[in-house]
């Protein structure tokens, strides 16, 4: 076999490993609002794009009330003090790293579904968040066009799996 074979079959290897072993979180999302403030409400698992996407976001939220939502990811890993969105690169035209979706309108008191995070700009290519940065963060679903929050979860440091 020469080189130029044992190579290429070597990087199908290697990139083949990267879509199998993407890192990836489960990420317990809570009430924060409400009568059943601490209540859970569901789950988001994210992962690691190695496409167009920054991060795969596969929703399962239940009982989500009527109206429209925002996924922020905040730079403080607590929820009763989330801080500012996390945008450790300065903000790009409309937009901040954190500001992961918006317009998020439940189908029957649930969120599901897989999104695909994409780039602020194009020319932030460099500065792809990923489920590594992501960790010891707080994610929120904020509900409407202001900063009332419905639910929080907070990306822990560590290895998870999905618990399915």
């Amino acid at each position: 076999m020469n080189l130029q074979v044992i190579l290429f079959l070597a990087s199908i290897v290697f990139l083949s490993s990267k879509l199998v072993f993407a890192d990836s979180v489960y990420i317990d999302m809570v009430r924060v609002d409400g009568e059943d403030a601490a209540g859970p409400l569901g789950a988001i698992w994210a992962v690691d794009s190695w496409f167009l996407t920054l991060v795969t976001l596969n929703f399962k939220l239940s009982d989500v009330p009527s109206g429209s939502y925002q996924v922020r990811l905040h730079e403080m890993p607590d929820c009763d003090k989330p801080g500012d969105v996390y945008n450790p690169y300065g903000d790009f035209p409309g937009q901040r790293i954190g500001d992961l979706l918006s317009e998020m309108v439940p189908k029957n008191g649930a969120l599901t579904g897989i999104y695909g995070i994409k780039p602020p700009t194009l020319t932030a290519e460099a500065h792809k968040l990923t489920v590594i940065e992501m960790r010891g963060h707080a994610l929120l679903l904020h509900s409407g066009g202001n900063d009332d929050v419905l639910a929080c979860g907070v990306v822990r440091e560590g290895e998870w799996e999905d618990p399915r």
